[in-house]
């Protein structure tokens, strides 16, 4: 009846040797895991996207020669086209550490649901156990209502008891 549950906890963060959930909670909450979940959720918005149209426009304008503005990074956008590389990979690097941290959020779970199982099986057997010792107690009781009953059932047929039992005249 006993299930042995032998999980393996795949992740690419470096966990503990018998990493409990309140450890890793307490890693999730870290600044550090906030700001990445924040950025990434930022970058995945339509505000990111309306960001990036008045950004790309205003860059056009200020570097195109019929406004008559100096242009800061004339055509092909060499400064603008850096500036994008480094966005992307900051994104990309964001969006890693939030995965990370949703592999995290999803070992916690698991460690969770594992350390509640262990608890109801373990509850489980106690009651077990519980019903095995009142299944030997009512045994004993009821041996024990037999000998009284052989007993009582001797007594009667014994020839002191139905001598006492005759009247005397």
């Amino acid at each position: 009846m006993k299930k042995k549950l032998k999980t393996q906890y795949i992740t690419l963060l470096p966990l503990p040797t018998g990493a409990n959930p309140e450890l890793l909670i307490k890693r999730l909450h870290s600044f550090e895991s906030r700001l990445a979940e924040f950025i990434s959720g930022f970058a995945g918005s339509m505000y990111f996207v309306y960001f990036h149209i008045i950004w790309f426009g205003a860059w056009f304008i200020l570097n195109h020669p019929a406004f008559g503005i100096e242009a800061f990074d004339p055509f092909p956008f060499g400064l603008l086209t850096m500036l994008v590389s480094l966005e992307a990979i900051f994104l990309a690097t964001f969006i890693m550490i939030n995965q990370n941290r949703q592999a995290l959020v999803d070992t916690v779970r698991e460690l969770e649901d594992t350390q509640e199982e262990q608890e109801e099986e373990k509850e489980q057997e106690e009651l077990e156990e519980d019903v095995q010792d009142i299944q030997k107690d009512l045994d004993d009781i009821k041996n024990a209502m037999a000998f009284i009953q052989q007993k009582i059932s001797d007594l009667e047929k014994s020839p002191a008891a139905t001598s006492s039992e005759k009247p005397k005249s």
